[in-house]
């Protein structure tokens, strides 16, 4: 049985979530000038009154007065299986206000005493909004410093004169779903008759996309091929985008940015994509938002799932909050006149086709207005990071900073990571496997107590999976400290890095492989225990010495090491399976036993006979 809480239950819910989010009322008080601040309780909230004082006890930075309301004593004993400790405080009736800054409500009761009074709405509107917007996204820009973050603000029925009228007069999502549903044989007069959908199209577009539930909590939504719909790959597909691109624009929020009844190819990603094309923009749009409002969990694990290249776009709406520290697309008025705001609104405020348009026209005036397609950088502040879940930094905490930091312990872990087993690793096409292949592993496994080389697995090439890995196989069998893997799906795959399989027409493009090093950094490397990576230098292919800098960039931030090795040439030309390619096309195989071990070249010649 589920028992519903009420409206100031919520509302201590959400600021516990804040506390173990980092923030802290401490850091509130310092953020906004309390030097002396006043809390002020009721009697059925004093174990959430013992957390807040407990956070003051702790942070030494400043302390904090209490006083409840209607209560009969001045002290109060706290037990948590054992008594833990006491709360000094005064009863509201007798309490001296003027040796206080700041009276803050830790109540949803109303209390009409002066201008110090802190309502506990507006206590909660900047907890959630530091807490919810400025945390996460400030964190997460220290983490890629060169991609441009924008906040969205989006229009309000009730802004405008009438609305709030007009709005009543409209009939909710749920209830369109289900009177379309009960009257399947039998015309419905709805919002989007004037745009010709019939019926069942409208249903669609209002349904929601069935959802799979994260372990973490949050949801994503299923595949599917509704020709208005258009889920794919966990997101709604955008019109218009380019097979060739040099950066992407991310648009992540709720059921406005994701385009609730609209098709696909009418929401503000695909209006915005088809803007960029008309003006010869290499952007790519991804819509990245989820069906369901309000839904925080979801909008961030989208965006914390992201691994954007430098000067990517990224638009996140949160509930219509800012940052002062972000950029604001502040779009609240984009319906007013000389528009009517009636043309863009269907079904309980959510915008209509044409209103994702005149949106999609705010975001590309926005981004031409402030140079954002130009190479212009963004100083985001960085706050100070979180050392534990009560945000406190360890200088100003009971105890000091000798809590965090031990010098002779950390010089001890030094010595200690000194001892590890170094163990590197390869990844080959091996298209064939040639002489500069075996220099490479030669080379690396010289350097390294085990060696593993991961062959792509991925058969887009000449030669299939199976023959290759086998001629690496033959290739190394007299390096005895090396082993021969497939790469799976997660390492060089069509999921991971599709680029890397249509090199020939990307020479020229700038190419994305963040995602693929990501995982092996993060996920691949630490479960084979793996310190090291080696890779051959790239004279020609701009694609993969694209790939070598990716490399060289993110696996140093996973306690990888990278190594690039400098190629074996033949020739004063670098030995290369393409060179191989080239010399089979026209039969030269005196060229072909100088660039490949005897195993690669028997094969190479059988197979080649065996052609004719």
């Amino acid at each position: 049985m589920k028992i519903p809480l009420e409206k100031d239950e919520q509302c201590i819910v959400r600021l516990r979530d804040c506390f173990t989010g980092g923030y802290t009322l401490p850091q509130y008080c310092i953020d906004n000038g309390i030097k002396k601040p006043l809390f002020v309780s009721e009697k059925k909230f004093l174990q959430f009154v013992w957390e807040v004082h407990v956070q003051f006890r702790y942070d030494k930075r400043m302390t904090a007065n209490f006083s409840m309301l209607d209560m009969p004593t001045n002290k109060v004993a706290f037990t948590v299986h054992n008594t833990v400790g006491a709360l000094n405080f005064t009863n509201f009736s007798e309490t001296d206000f003027s040796d206080s800054d700041a009276i803050i409500l830790l109540t949803t009761q109303e209390i009409n005493l002066t201008e110090k009074v802190i309502s506990f709405a507006k206590l909660l509107r900047h907890f959630i909004r530091r807490t919810y917007v400025e945390i996460p996204l400030i964190n997460f820009l220290q983490r890629y410093p060169q991609v441009k973050l924008i906040l969205t603000r989006f229009p309000s029925i009730n802004r405008y004169k009438n609305g709030s009228e007009y709005r009543k007069k409209l009939i909710g999502l749920e209830t369109m779903r289900k009177i379309l549903r009960k009257n399947q044989d039998s015309k419905v007069t709805t919002p989007l008759d004037k745009f010709g959908y019939t019926n069942e199209e409208v249903l669609e577009l209002m349904e929601a996309p069935p959802v799979i539930t994260n372990p973490d909590g949050s949801t994503t939504m299923k595949d599917n091929d509704y020709p208005l719909m258009k889920i794919k790959n966990n997101k709604r597909a955008t019109a218009y985008q380019p097979e060739h691109f040099q950066n992407k624009i991310y648009i992540i929020g709720s059921c406005h940015d994701f385009g609730v009844n609209a098709p696909y190819d009418k929401t503000i990603a695909s209006y915005l994509q088809k803007m960029l094309n008309e003006n010869n923009l290499p952007y790519r749009v991804e819509n990245m938002s989820q069906r369901y409002f309000n839904r925080y969990q979801d909008i961030f694990y989208n965006i914390n799932k992201l691994t954007p290249s430098p000067d990517d776009i990224i638009f996140v709406w949160l509930d219509n909050m800012s940052a002062k520290n972000l950029p604001l697309l502040d779009a609240s008025n984009a319906f007013a006149l000389p528009y009517d705001f009636r043309e863009f609104y269907c079904v309980r405020g959510h915008v209509n086709e044409l209103g994702y348009k005149i949106l999609a026209e705010k975001y590309f005036k926005y981004l031409t207005e402030n140079n954002f397609f130009r190479d212009v950088e963004f100083n985001y502040h960085m706050p100070p990071p979180i050392y534990h879940r009560y945000g406190i930094p360890p200088q100003f905490e009971q105890g000091g900073s000798e809590n965090f930091s031990n010098p002779d312990l950390e010089t001890y872990k030094e010595t200690l990571r000194a001892k590890r087993i170094k163990i590197g690793a390869l990844v080959m096409n091996c298209n064939p496997f040639t002489l500069g292949h075996q220099y490479l592993v030669e080379y690396a496994a010289a350097r390294v107590v085990k060696l593993y080389i991961f062959v792509v697995e991925e058969d887009k090439s000449e030669f299939p999976f199976a023959d290759r890995i086998e001629l690496v196989k033959q290739g190394v069998k007299n390096f005895p400290n090396v082993e021969v893997l497939p790469s799976g799906k997660f390492i060089i795959s069509q999921q991971t890095f599709s680029g890397y399989f249509n090199k020939a027409e990307l020479q020229d493009v700038q190419v994305d492989s963040s995602e693929d090093v990501e995982i092996f950094g993060r996920e691949i490397a630490p479960t084979l225990g793996i310190t090291i990576r080696f890779a051959g230098e790239e004279p020609k292919d701009n694609v993969t010495r694209q790939y070598n800098e990716t490399m060289k960039k993110i696996l140093p931030h996973y306690g990888v090491e990278f190594c690039e090795i400098p190629r074996k040439e033949f020739g004063d030309e670098p030995i290369s399976a393409s060179s191989v390619r080239a010399a089979l096309k026209v039969g030269d195989f005196d060229k072909i036993r100088n660039l490949v071990p005897d195993t690669t070249f028997l094969y190479l010649r059988g197979r080649y006979s065996m052609s004719k």
